[in-house]
């Protein structure tokens, strides 16, 4: 991370002919690292890259201001483009003359905070390594326990390699300071659970290779593998095989073309490219938005096709369903000012303990405040209140919509129903999915509700001691 302030030296870089960044003085380098690039690859930075190829076609020095962000800073410069000749014909030259960096106002932490827990929702886990792969930082999904256990250890001593994936390929992109990709991994210790691991080198601000910032997302070919062998060596007949089609194959199959539409609309529609006529950037939002669509009914489909296999389990972790409730409502935030929402919180002073496994709680919720945000009008307040009644800790959300009919209030938690509703973006699956969720918690989730009297969600957990 770059502290604050202004660059007095120029900042240079290179691209060669095909748009790939072969040369960088550190601070470039650093941006393009942090913006999803690696090293000696395409500059992942949307403005500047369209800059350079714009240079390059015109074949003419260009000067322009261009703005960019890391984490941390927004980053104002005036870069000068200049073709390349010689043995560098077809590259350009990049150099930044005047680069002024101001901390992005007052959101830092919690746009971490979010993206962590976007991550936790979606199952994906993170590490920060020093340059000789020691845990400097870790979050698992539904194993938050193990993170002190694991600092100051070696990536290696904490989790194995699973075929077809070897140590060896981890050591020699390390050693070549190149990037990780998808690796299988299983965990040593705890659930010993099974992640595909891909990881970016980081370089500070001397230009010197610092560590990598790793990511993991659930390996869910290789759970199905791990419980038809389970099956197999005990004699029996798995039926995993049939039912882990949609969940081990088609759907991560149809998620990354799906996040490169979604990506590429959004590049569109947001105009980093260059101009677009306004009709044009609609439709490419348009794209974007069918794209997220499909993207939840894939994840939809998935969670359907876990929940109802015979080996689901959820982790029992120790959670505070006041700190959920900020969590879900954080991560709801856009959406629910776009209509303009409030959602009404309990006092952060106050603890609610109960039992359940983060990422699903945190699930369960998002799908209730989702659909109070969805099925509420514009103007009102969706109300999250927190109790401990008994052995059990129970968080309600409130919503001022239209209400659900007596007769209609069980048909809601059924596959695919949606009482006859459509065009609203959703798939039928939420409802059933997070009781299905909330009874494996041990728990419940309920609705009370009256035709125009707005609907009040009740989810149910063990409570436990402080």
């Amino acid at each position: 991370m770059m502290a604050p302030g202004n660059l007095a030296e120029p900042v240079r870089g290179q691209l060669d002919a095909d748009g790939r960044l072969i040369s960088a003085d550190p601070p470039l380098l650093h941006l393009h690292l942090q913006a999803g690039g690696y090293e000696k690859g395409p500059l992942a930075l949307p403005q500047l890259a369209s800059l350079c190829r714009l240079c390059r076609k015109l074949d003419m020095v260009l000067s322009r201001p261009v703005q960019a962000a890391d984490d941390d800073y927004l980053i104002s410069m005036w870069v000068e483009i200049r073709p390349q000749s010689g043995e560098d014909q077809g590259g350009v030259g990049i150099s930044i003359i005047d680069w002024k960096e101001t901390p992005v106002p007052g959101a830092n932490i919690t746009s971490l905070d979010r993206q962590r827990d976007f991550g936790r929702l979606s199952g994906r886990a993170s590490i920060r390594t020093d340059a000789s792969l020691r845990i400097m930082g870790l979050a698992l999904p539904g194993d938050l326990a193990a993170v002190e256990k694991y600092i100051g250890q070696s990536l290696l001593d904490v989790f194995d390699f699973v075929a077809p994936s070897k140590q060896t390929v981890l050591v020699e992109s390390i050693s070549e300071r190149q990037p990780v990709r998808a690796q299988h991994v299983r965990q040593k210790y705890g659930k010993k659970s099974s992640y595909i691991l891909s990881g970016q080198p980081l370089i500070d601000n001397d230009g010197l290779f610092s560590g990598y910032r790793f990511t993991l997302e659930p390996d869910e070919d290789q759970e199905v593998r791990g419980k038809i062998n389970e099956v197999e060596c005990s004699g029996g007949k798995s039926d995993l095989i049939s039912d882990s089609l949609f969940g081990s194959h088609l759907g991560p199959a149809l998620r990354q073309p799906l996040g490169k539409i979604i990506a590429n609309a959004e590049t569109i529609g947001s105009r980093l490219e260059g101009p677009l006529r306004g009709d044009y950037s609609n439709y490419a939002k348009d794209i974007a938005s069918a794209g997220r669509h499909l993207m939840d009914l894939v994840n939809d489909l998935s969670d359907l096709e876990a929940i109802q296999r015979s080996s689901f389990t959820v982790a029992a972790d120790d959670i505070d369903l006041v700190d959920m409730a900020h969590r879900a409502a954080g991560l709801l935030a856009v959406k629910a000012a776009d209509h303009q929402i409030r959602i009404d919180l309990p006092g952060k002073d106050t603890k609610v303990p109960a039992k359940g496994e983060f990422r699903r709680v945190l699930q369960i919720l998002v799908n209730l405040i989702g659909n109070a945000i969805r099925y509420s009008p514009d103007g009102s307040v969706i109300k999250l209140q927190v109790k401990q009644e008994g052995e059990f800790s129970t968080i309600t959300v409130r919503d001022q919509g239209d209400g659900i009919a007596p007769e209609d209030q069980q048909k809601i938690f059924e596959k695919f129903e949606r009482l006859g509703r459509s065009g609203d973006g959703g798939s039928g699956l939420g409802l059933f999915i997070s009781r299905r969720l909330a009874d494996a918690m041990e728990g419940s989730l309920t609705v009370e509700s009256a035709v125009g009297k707005g609907a009040k969600f009740k989810l149910t957990l063990p409570s436990r001691e402080l």
